[in-house]
């Protein structure tokens, strides 16, 4: 059946069920079994801790860009980037065309350090620049972040998707108890990502995530395709833009939004996107972690910039099918959900299409690639986190701990964040919008811990006292600044003075104005309190910093300098073209 047909059926009742077929079981039986054999024969008992939890330091460039890319995609990318899209357009698509900007902090300043120290976390190394205290602060603030804006997330997301493709949308009995179909799935598909985090360590999460990519790269470009061939083309997406465009005044195709926009504001989404976006991937255990088990350090940043390569296409994959949405809905091709109010239900974009427009057999692909997604992210997260729980708050209380009991502890951790996510997961269902949740956290919580780095490298007079006084005034204002943005978006004034101003209002400006506050902290008790010592600073502040990996020998083709100013002029061409 042609697409327009496959969607004019739908159109009638809005459906955004997704129904298998045997070859659709199949081939996501398939992928199931091709990863679980790869698994397993990359999976052998570790030897040691390192070998558990940093693949003994053996990684190369392709399997740690693929592995990124496999942890920082998940299943609300799928679900809250097209939702968006089809919200607001293209412009959401900063935060992902913003990566290899934030990555290049990563490569040039952040990594030599780490790779150097030969460090297991990132607070690890804040606890040669700063003491213990804050390497124990920074851990708890992220695995707390990882339950409220990783797990959580990532299973309420998988649950919306994979929801219809298991008919569970009338829940299920078992043990004559009735379970809501999202509840089965969050707790089901926690669990088996736990199980099988908890088996292989590092090692088996990075093999199978290269695997992961390639299955999310195809099946996200078959949607794409898929929905451009229903649409009409370029030309027919854009004829379908300027029906919405006529009616709320939006260009969804521009980059450059206005500052006011309470959603990507352009202003907040050129410098909010970095400062984020720069502790995400320069500072976020989930993902560094797995530039520490790189071989050497030019294959550390070869790994990260070919992720920002990968990064290039999100946008495409994942923001643009809801914008297809949006043409075909406003073509009348495409019926979307409703809520009870009557308003269409922005985060039902994906599944809606996915439902009523990809073929059978390649559905089956696309719902292994959103599998593929799911585990890659959330298994990142677990090892993560298990490796903060043993090296930086076990080890502080049980030095003598060997690598067995290291091991183990670290099982337990995966278990005990799985419980707390799958927990806390169904509070994502109460924000406005999935994606805004996940940003607004994101951007409330990091923005101080990136000024904490970028300072505490590159300034000297950096305290320890300084710092614990950010991280304390930094809870307390953002969590206000949060609360009074939450409350403006229901209608309420707001109870900050100035903050309801129209271009402090959008959530990347007042995370930066609560930033900037929490920054002014830092400096001002770092100024009257006592500096680290001079061997402190000799190995993790720049004035004091040499790096005889920097100077190894290496083919121009082989150099990180080349390939990241590619991706950088890549990154910069798109905003240009979608700017214009």
């Amino acid at each position: 059946m042609h697409p327009n047909l496959i969607l004019a059926a739908a159109a009638a009742n809005g459906s955004s069920a997704i129904h298998l077929t045997g070859i659709d079981w199949a081939i996501v039986a398939l992928y199931a079994l091709i990863i679980v054999t790869v698994g397993l024969l990359v999976t052998r008992k570790p030897k040691n801790s390192e070998a558990y939890f940093l693949a003994g330091r053996s990684l190369r460039w392709p399997m740690i860009g693929a592995s990124l890319f496999a942890a920082n995609i998940s299943a609300e990318h799928f679900v809250a980037l097209a939702g968006s899209g089809f919200a607001v357009g293209i412009a959401i698509g900063a935060w992902e065309w913003s990566a290899v900007f934030c990555l290049a902090p990563l490569i040039l300043i952040f990594l030599p350090f780490y790779i150097r120290n030969k460090i297991y976390t990132v607070p690890e190394f804040l606890e040669r620049r700063f003491g213990p205290s804050v390497r124990m602060t920074f851990s708890l603030f992220m695995i707390v972040l990882s339950v409220l804006a990783k797990v959580s997330i990532s299973l309420w997301a998988a649950s919306l998707v994979m929801m219809p493709v298991f008919g569970l949308d009338n829940g299920l009995d078992l043990f004559g108890i009735h379970f809501g179909g999202q509840t089965v799935l969050i707790w089901g598909i926690g669990l088996m990502t736990a199980i099988y985090t908890m088996k292989g360590g590092l090692k088996a999460v990075v093999v199978t995530d290269s695997l992961q990519s390639t299955v999310l790269l195809v099946a996200g470009f078959i949607l794409l395709w898929k929905g451009m061939e229903a649409v009409g083309g370029w030309d027919g997406m854009k004829a379908g833009l300027d029906i919405a465009q006529a009616k709320t005044g939006r260009d969804y195709l521009n980059m450059i939004q206005p500052a006011t926009d309470e959603s990507v504001p352009w202003f907040g989404m050129m410098t909010a996107t970095v400062l984020v976006g720069s502790f995400y991937w320069s500072m976020d255990q989930v993902l560094v972690q797995r530039v520490f088990a790189a071989k050497s350090l030019n294959e550390g940043r070869l790994g990260a910039t070919f992720c920002g390569f990968l990064k290039l296409t999100t946008p495409f994959i994942l923001v643009m099918p809801g914008i297809i949405a949006l043409a075909l809905y406003h073509q009348g091709k495409l019926a979307m959900p409703l809520d009870t109010a009557g308003k269409v239900i922005n985060d039902t974009a994906y599944p809606t299409m996915l439902g009523n427009l990809m073929p059978h057999g390649l559905l089956g692909l696309t719902v292994a690639g959103i599998a593929a997604a799911l585990m890659g992210h959330i298994s990142a997260t677990y090892n993560s986190i298990s490796t903060l729980v043993t090296r930086d708050i076990y080890l502080k209380f049980r030095p003598e701990a060997d690598s067995a009991t290291q091991i183990r502890v670290g099982r337990w951790a995966v278990l005990t964040v799985f419980i707390l996510g799958a927990a806390w997961a169904p509070l994502i269902g109460k924000a406005k919008s999935m994606f805004d949740y996940l940003q607004a956290v994101q951007s409330y919580m990091m923005i101080p811990f990136a000024a904490i780095f970028f300072l505490g490298v590159f300034w000297k007079r950096v305290t320890t006292a300084g710092v614990l006084a950010c991280v304390a005034c930094s809870a307390v204002v953002s969590s206000v600044f949060m609360w009074n943005s939450a409350q403006m978006q229901t209608g309420a004034a707001s109870f900050i003075p100035y903050m309801d101003n129209p271009y402090l209002r959008p959530f990347t400006h007042s995370a930066m104005v609560a930033g900037a506050i929490s920054v002014l902290v830092l400096v001002g008790v770092s100024l009257f309190t006592k500096r680290s010592s001079d061997e402190q600073l000799a190995k993790t502040t720049i004035q004091g910093a040499t790096f005889a990996e920097a100077d190894e020998q290496m083919a121009w083709y082989a150099n990180y300098r080349l390939w990241l100013g590619l991706a950088i002029a890549s990154s910069l061409s798109l905003w240009v073209w979608f700017s214009i």
